[in-house]
């Protein structure tokens, strides 16, 4: 096992012992679902992926690995650049863990049918963020076009592809 997916496992090994303790009878999880770190990879010198969980669904960056060079403020924002675009993660700390850098992608997780749905639109959402051909459409725009409002990805536009026009609403 990669470090970044024994990071993933231990992240989500904390969250299992959140929803046995805290909140499986909170009325806002999905038992349908299960808690699993998906994709956990190696980005630079961090591990990225997605945890789902019964309650939320949320692309994550662990704080660097030993011996990187690499910023992790403190609680506050990171902001980190994708083939898909830039995107925010709000820091966090998490006891016996550290710190995490967290990006909703779906909260509720009513919407989702069974655990092999959310699996799949986990797995979705880090390919389209991950994507090249993205960063060589990006390269290649016709210089006409005008410019993209510089707001960054929402999360269906992360799952679709494409970027917030300017004038759409933010989440």
């Amino acid at each position: 096992m990669s470090d970044a997916a024994a990071r993933g496992a231990t992240l989500a090994d904390f969250y299992r012992r959140v929803h046995e303790t805290s909140m499986r009878d909170s009325g806002v999880c999905n038992e349908a679902l299960e808690v699993e770190a998906i994709g956990f990879r190696d980005f630079g010198p961090y591990a990225l992926g997605v945890v789902v969980t019964p309650w939320f669904a949320n692309l994550v960056v662990t704080a660097p690995r030993e011996g990187a060079d690499a910023p992790f403020p403190d609680p506050a924002t990171l902001k980190l650049h994708f083939p898909a675009g830039d995107v925010d993660f709000n820091v966090s700390e998490i006891a016996g863990f550290g710190r995490i850098a967290a990006c909703s992608l779906f909260s509720p997780m009513d919407e989702f049918a069974d655990h092999e749905a959310a699996r799949i639109a986990a797995r979705s959402a880090l390919d389209a963020l991950l994507d090249p051909a993205l960063q060589e459409a990006q390269n290649q725009e016709a210089p006409k076009r005008e410019a993209e409002a510089a707001s960054g990805l929402d999360r269906r536009a992360l799952l679709g592809g494409r970027r917030r026009a300017g004038d759409e609403a933010a989440p």
